[in-house]
């Protein structure tokens, strides 16, 4: 094996573990059900500001660049503040949604396709599926601007597939704190935004007819077959086609007690 492979293996076993089958969801009637009611409900016991199309190194909204890497500063780990990750295949919405939630709180947005590399951008736009080689620098970008916004004890609201527990558990290791396994004490946060293939299919569908992605249809199975959530991580999972402004109103109930910025 490759030098530069062996190393990029040891990463991966680093972060990742077995997933096991489970997952808490969230469907369009309960949340309904919940409106004017406290949604912290929402999250079982199991543990509109537009997006800002940042150039490729450049900054997203309110905060610096994710490539910066090596460049940033200590953290603090005695610093508050939650990172929320809306999470799911290409299509579920997640973008709109974490831009929202962004809004509502007042805080940072980070788009994880800006992070992209251009290799990666043009394999996906031929239709070409990433390998974990492609993916592991890409979230290792997210993973220090998102320890960089937590070190500065600030929230911030991200948009990224996060599609295995593995992919997950680099994304956080942005919490310094953090101890493989100890998801209910790690400041990175996960909702999953899920609906069938056939939703996620049309949406991709008309959203490349109208240039606004690289990600084309082709990709859906793909994504939908890498998904995957351990239950010991307490992932609330939610209907995509709800309304976003109804996730983002659930969202902020569940995690409002670990906020910085709804503390004040």
């Amino acid at each position: 094996m490759l030098p530069e492979l062996s190393q990029t293996q040891s990463r991966w076993e680093a972060a990742g573990s077995t997933p096991r089958n489970g997952k808490a969801t969230v469907s369009s009637s309960s949340l309904n059900s919940f409106a004017g009611r406290s949604l912290l409900l929402l999250c079982p016991p199991l543990a509109s500001r537009p997006a800002v199309a940042a150039e490729e190194g450049g900054e997203t909204a309110g905060g610096r660049s994710a490539m910066a890497g090596s460049d940033l500063s200590p953290p603090d780990p005695a610093a508050t503040g939650v990172a929320i990750v809306i999470m799911g295949v290409s299509g579920c919405g997640k973008s709109t949604v974490a831009a929202m939630l962004a809004d509502a709180l007042g805080c940072g947005f980070v788009e994880a396709d800006d992070h992209h590399s251009h290799a990666n951008k043009d394999k996906m736009s031929n239709g070409v599926p990433l390998t974990d080689e492609d993916r592991l620098p890409w979230l290792e970008s997210l993973r220090d601007t998102i320890r960089e916004r937590l070190g500065r004890g600030e929230d911030v609201a991200v948009s990224c597939s996060a599609l295995r527990l593995k992919y997950r558990e680099v994304l956080r290791q942005g919490d310094v704190s953090y101890k493989p396994g100890s998801y209910g004490a790690c400041r990175v946060k996960f909702v999953c935004l899920e609906a069938s293939a056939e939703v996620i299919a049309e949406r991709v569908r008309c959203r490349a007819a109208e240039g606004g992605h690289f990600m084309p249809a082709s990709l859906v199975r793909s994504q939908l077959d890498l998904l995957e959530i351990d239950a010991a991580e307490g992932i609330t999972v939610i209907d995509a086609t709800v309304p976003a402004h109804a996730i983002v109103q659930a969202t902020v109930a569940q995690f409002r007690d670990e906020l910085a910025s709804t503390a004040r």
